[in-house]
């Protein structure tokens, strides 16, 4: 079986190395897709940009250009939709995402990726990935991203919910639709216990994987999604508004596949061919321990090709000659 999924891990890592640039563009192609659709389907309230022919070509430009684009249009189709409802909380939602990317984004650009899937991951209650994949790829620095993802899914799960008993519209409606979501969000404890347990999971995760042990990363990844899996279902029994124990458990289950999925891929080590090597230079004596990885060559086949040689003038029918030698060897 283990050599099964290391070949077709190295099919897929040549297959990526041949038709890498067609396959990230068919990559970013479907995820904006999926993203653009989520964010219509969940929100909706602008018509003109909630259309398949919009989403279809915002999708087509998203694939096509940096990733930069990508991200800015995710948060132009937020902005758009907050707008239809109150556009007093759409500068204020701009605003909130400038700070978030002078503050933070800035200095670490690859954590946008986070902040921007965890919405996504919500919405089709695979959120618990998250904390695992970050703590086996990033590390501590991904807390930041995953509380701020957090914090923008409850927000406009907040804005969501308040626009279908409120409106927005006017001065006045505005403050009070603004009042109201403030209220949510300080009064979410799930959220905020979430937040806490996220943080946990990436730092049990990091700290795990980070050791001199065999199988570090498998290990990070079964003690961090047990103490995700325990931690929310015991916040779920207390909070009200919670997951409920069938989402959890659902949830949990698909994202600690996914997490084992990206770590094989990521790096899988042989502990059999383990080697401690000595060496040393002028200042220092080195003791290292090198693990080789897991690996599957490709099976070296060579097809050697036989041309059929085509009769020359000088070439003699060797049913003649045979006829000719038969008859001297009988006249003999």
């Amino acid at each position: 079986m283990i050599l099964r999924l290391l070949d077709f891990k190295e099919s897929v890592k040549q297959l990526c190395e041949k038709y890498g640039m067609y396959i990230k563009v068919l990559f970013k192609l479907l995820a904006a897709f999926v993203v653009f659709s989520i964010i219509n389907n969940e929100m909706g309230y602008n018509n003109t940009v909630n259309s398949i022919v919009i989403v279809a070509g915002l999708s087509v430009i998203s694939a096509l250009t940096p990733d930069a684009v990508f991200i800015v249009i995710t948060m132009f189709l937020t902005v758009v939709h907050v707008y239809s409802i109150s556009p007093v909380l759409a500068f204020v939602i701009i605003a909130m995402y400038m700070i978030i990317y002078f503050m933070y984004v800035r200095f670490a650009p690859k954590q946008v990726y986070v902040i921007l899937i965890l919405p996504v991951l919500y919405a089709v209650n695979i959120p618990y990935v998250s904390p695992l994949v970050c703590g086996i790829f990033m590390g501590p620095v991904s807390i930041i991203s995953n509380i701020i993802g957090i914090f923008v899914y409850y927000m406009f799960r907040g804005i969501i919910d308040t626009a279908r008993v409120s409106d927005g519209s006017s001065v006045s409606n505005t403050v009070n639709f603004f009042n109201i979501i403030v209220d949510n969000l300080r009064n979410n404890m799930y959220m905020f216990a979430s937040m806490i347990i996220f943080s946990v999971v990436i730092l049990v995760t990091y700290i795990i994987r980070r050791q001199k042990i065999k199988h570090a990363a498998n290990i990070a990844l079964l003690i961090a999604s047990m103490i995700s899996v325990v931690s929310f279902l015991i916040v779920s029994a207390f909070i009200k508004g919670s997951d409920t124990m069938f989402e959890i458990l659902t949830g949990s289950a698909a994202s600690i596949v996914i997490a084992y999925i990206a770590s094989f891929f990521r790096m899988s080590l042989d502990y059999s061919g383990t080697k401690h090597i000595q060496f040393e230079d002028d200042e220092y004596y080195y003791y290292v321990k090198a693990v080789p990885k897991l690996s599957v060559s490709a099976p070296d086949k060579q097809v050697k090709t036989i041309h059929a040689q085509n009769p020359t003038g000088n070439t003699a029918n060797i049913a003649e000659v045979f006829n000719v030698d038969y008859n001297l060897s009988k006249k003999d």
